[in-house]
């Protein structure tokens, strides 16, 4: 009698393990710490992302502190050549606009140390409204007048940005970056400390120094600031 042969079931065939090809990461959907790894991964397209993010505003806080757009320019340059420089020692810690802002900071202070000169410093234009010329600087100032009933057309003309930025030259290095880093760059007190080396008390400190400083040099526009 012949042996029946037990026939096993049919396993359902599967489909071959396909490795699907990685979906490009969308660079802007992306943590600065993460586009800072992948740039450590040699990602250009990562690096890219965080110049989109900081240059603006970087270039504004050199320019600011130093009222000189090319050197602005150049100085922002070296703040992301820096970056590049010393990618590998940066180490993920949720801080990387800290870290930015305080090379911004020590180029700040080279270059101080260098022109030996306190510089025209800050357009307040988003306090007064003023315009601004076509390149970003600030538009040209004009002499105010003593007459009370010209503060308002004097406001208009954007004279109020003048009398901030002579009355900034009054205030040492120090409180004046504090002070723009915290009303101009809108940091965190922790981001300025972070920034600056030193302790959050201290930042505070030196933003209240530095608006009491300006006060009697404003009093004439305390209204209107």
């Amino acid at each position: 009698m012949a042996k029946t042969v037990k026939k096993e079931p049919a396993q359902a065939m599967k489909p071959p393990s396909l490795k699907l090809a990685d979906a490009p990461p969308v660079w802007a959907e992306m943590g600065d710490d993460a586009l800072m790894r992948a740039h450590q991964e040699g990602f250009e397209a990562a690096f890219e992302e965080l110049i989109h993010r900081y240059q603006r505003s970087i270039f504004g806080y050199i320019f600011r502190m130093l009222q000189n757009k090319h050197i602005a320019e150049e100085l922002t340059q070296e703040v992301f050549l820096a970056l590049v420089r010393n990618a590998d020692r940066y180490v993920d810690q949720g801080k990387f606009a800290s870290y930015l802002f305080a090379i911004a900071s020590n180029k700040i202070h080279k270059e101080w140390e260098q022109r030996r000169v306190r510089p025209a410093f800050f357009s307040l234009s988003f306090w007064s409204g003023s315009p601004e010329t076509e390149d970003g600087e600030p538009t040209p100032l004009e002499v105010l007048s003593d007459d009370k009933a010209c503060v308002v057309t004097a406001f208009k003309r954007g004279e109020i940005s003048d009398a901030v930025n002579e009355a900034l030259k009054h205030l040492p290095e120090h409180y004046r970056e504090a002070f723009v880093l915290r009303r101009f760059m809108d940091l965190s007190y922790e981001e300025i400390a972070e920034i600056t080396d030193c302790p959050v008390g201290t930042v505070k400190s030196r933003v209240v120094r530095a608006e009491r400083g300006l006060r009697p040099y404003l009093e004439r526009f305390r209204e209107y600031l």
